[in-house]
């Protein structure tokens, strides 16, 4: 299930990544770019016996080759940018697994104020294995669970009055699983270690959004 939803996810982004390349991008610079590099490529290639020939296309080779990178910076930023923003929400999709009946983690409660009196409440399946673990410079808390059987539900951070949840997943299936939840007053984040995705969904959307791009480039009419 994971990987289809991120084979599709990969193949549209791949196709809308190309899209906004084509415009966000001077595509006739690009094409007058990619014809000069060419041009210089064989001259080297048919005047390989004329060293003055050689060093001037060499030179201007760089020159064409920088101009062309030049080219790429505008586009490339408009879709890293956003790319850079939804890179979390992505791996919490795909790139951890969800817990499993057995399995031991580790849940840490970042604290803005004093840690006296820092307690867990968790569900019923869920065993806390060892008391609270203070790491005093950093401010922080940290305990070990076991899942005892499959579940979903909630686990909380209690200090001061005041109580922060966050949602643990022990099932199969997609889930977001993200790692680490901002809160607010004295308790300031808490974070749940998943296991790492049986896959790596990086290179999978990598792969999967350029040969999608690439498929889709003729007909879009895209120089890259």
């Amino acid at each position: 299930m994971a990987v289809a939803t991120l084979a599709v996810f990969s193949a549209v982004a791949g196709v809308l990544v190309l899209w906004i390349f084509k415009l966000t991008s001077n595509q006739r610079a690009l094409k007058a770019t990619r014809r000069r590099v060419r041009a210089h490529l064989l001259a080297m290639r048919l005047f390989g016996d004329d060293p003055v020939v050689i060093l001037r296309s060499q030179g201007r080779l760089v020159w064409w080759n920088l101009r062309y990178m030049a080219l790429l910076v505008p586009p490339f930023f408009v879709v890293a940018i956003p790319l850079y923003f939804a890179w979390d929400s992505l791996d919490a999709l795909w790139g951890h697994a969800p817990l499993v009946p057995g399995d031991t983690t580790v849940v840490t409660a970042g604290l803005r104020g004093n840690a006296a009196g820092v307690r867990l409440v968790t569900p019923k399946w869920l065993a806390v294995e060892s008391p609270a673990v203070h790491a005093v410079a950093d401010r922080e808390v940290s305990w070990r669970v076991r899942v005892l059987r499959p579940g979903s539900g909630e686990l909380a951070v209690s200090v001061d009055n005041e109580r922060a949840a966050r949602s643990i997943e022990a099932r199969p299936g997609m889930h977001y699983l993200a790692g680490r939840t901002k809160e607010s007053g004295n308790i300031e984040w808490v974070e749940v270690r998943y296991p790492a995705a049986s896959f790596n969904w990086v290179i999978w959307f990598c792969v999967i959004s350029t040969v999608a791009a690439l498929a889709v480039r003729g007909r879009l009419r895209v120089t890259l």
